[in-house]
């Protein structure tokens, strides 16, 4: 064969090959947009108003400065700072974190890791500032609301730790004397909750299927709320009336925190419930489940007020924001979403 025609061959082969995959990547372009196109109109049905990504890094937890311009999120790597107007990472914070909160001021944001460090940080300059060692995983964190303490709720059965996180110095509470004759072991274990005066928290017993109020001056059991299955997560009112528990058979609980009566049993998840938290006002109570949604209930009525649908894996962590207008929820996915909340009529 000459070797004009063997070049002439050679080119059109060439072109023919590139056409072929200019042809692909059209196709794939409009397949991309339509994908697009009908995740936004899903987006939109479902009251999903932002979506933040971080390479599989980010969703074991979130929570909301009280100023509401700043989301905090806890991943296996890092910890991550987002603006939720503008839709923005503002900062990374290096370590892995299964828990994060801000002080009730919001200059201090704490995290808590396998590695049983939980590290305060000002956020704003990614200073460290004090880290508080533990000898079992930090997997709960919560302040106190007159900003004089922090719980961290370990993981393994273990005691939880009450800090004054000004000076770093642990807390010691009075051993409760009846705690040996009624056979529960005081402070165990995570998660845990403050009640809004900050004179008492919530935590779950050894056992693990009953959160129980203690005193936080005295040590002394105040009540028991005996939820029957392994509970995941808890949390009180901002009115201090309430006490929710999410439980392992995909049920939300919810109980007269004053009396310690069963209010109401919330089903229809059909997954654990992992978290659990009200709205600001203490009308409304939101689940985040293993299902993959987060659901909305409202409390006056027990009704089921909305399903956000749109993770494609466990939801490990909820949040309100302050002003109670939208929800954040963390999920395995590697993805935190924020979702729009109507107000309740």
């Amino acid at each position: 064969m000459a070797p004009n025609r063997i070049i002439r061959k050679a080119i059109i082969a060439r072109l023919t090959f590139v056409a072929i995959i200019n042809v692909a990547l059209v196709a794939c372009n409009a397949f991309t947009l339509h994908i697009e196109d009908f995740i936004a109109q899903s987006q939109q049905n479902s009251q999903l108003i932002g979506i933040f990504r971080s390479n599989l890094d980010s969703g074991y937890s979130v929570d909301f400065n009280p100023d509401g311009q700043t989301l905090a999120s806890g991943g296996n790597r890092t910890s991550k700072l987002w603006n939720p107007s503008i839709k923005q990472l503002i900062r990374t914070l290096p370590g892995q974190a299964w828990a994060v909160a801000f002080s009730p001021d919001g200059q201090i944001l704490a995290t808590g890791s396998q590695d049983g460090t939980l590290n305060l940080w000002n956020w704003r300059t990614a200073k460290l500032i004090r880290s508080l060692s533990h000898s079992s995983p930090v997997i709960d964190i919560a302040f106190s609301s007159d900003g004089q303490t922090l719980a961290s709720g370990l993981d393994q059965g273990s005691r939880i730790q009450l800090w004054n996180y000004t000076t770093g110095e642990r807390i010691q509470i009075p051993k409760d004397p009846n705690a040996d004759k009624y056979g529960y072991d005081d402070f165990k274990s995570q998660p845990v909750a403050f009640s809004p005066d900050g004179k008492s928290f919530v935590a779950r017993s050894s056992s693990g299927s009953a959160s129980r109020l203690w005193n936080l001056q005295t040590g002394k059991l105040i009540r028991t709320f005996e939820a029957k299955s392994s509970i995941n997560a808890v949390a009180i009112s901002p009115d201090g009336k309430f006490l929710a528990t999410g439980v392992r058979d995909n049920a939300l609980k919810l109980w007269n925190l004053r009396t310690g009566e069963l209010i109401s049993t919330f089903t229809g998840h059909s997954g654990e419930v992992m978290s659990v938290t009200f709205s600001p006002d203490s009308q409304a109570l939101a689940s985040g489940s293993w299902d993959k949604t987060i659901k909305l209930w409202n409390l006056r009525t027990g009704e089921l007020i909305n399903t956000f649908s749109g993770h494609l894996d466990k939801v490990w962590a909820i949040a309100f924001s302050p002003d109670g207008k939208t929800l954040a929820s963390g999920s395995q996915d590697g993805t935190i979403k924020i979702w729009g909340v109507a107000e309740l009529k």
